[in-house]
């Protein structure tokens, strides 16, 4: 599914839990909404890193 920009995410929402994790919203290349769910220490830790994972 391609996008008018690749390999960028353009957050609509998060949602915060009380396990630590994290709820995150987005769209999918114009045309479809998307969801992820991630460890906030470890998204914090991952973008403060020099060495992130490629793309």
């Amino acid at each position: 599914v391609n996008g008018y920009v690749p390999n960028v995410v353009f957050t609509c929402g998060a949602v915060p839990e009380d396990d630590g994790t994290v709820k995150i919203y987005w769209g999918g290349a114009d045309t479809v909404m998307c969801a992820g769910t991630a460890v906030i220490d470890e998204l914090v830790a991952l973008c403060l890193s020099v060495s992130r994972p490629p793309m």
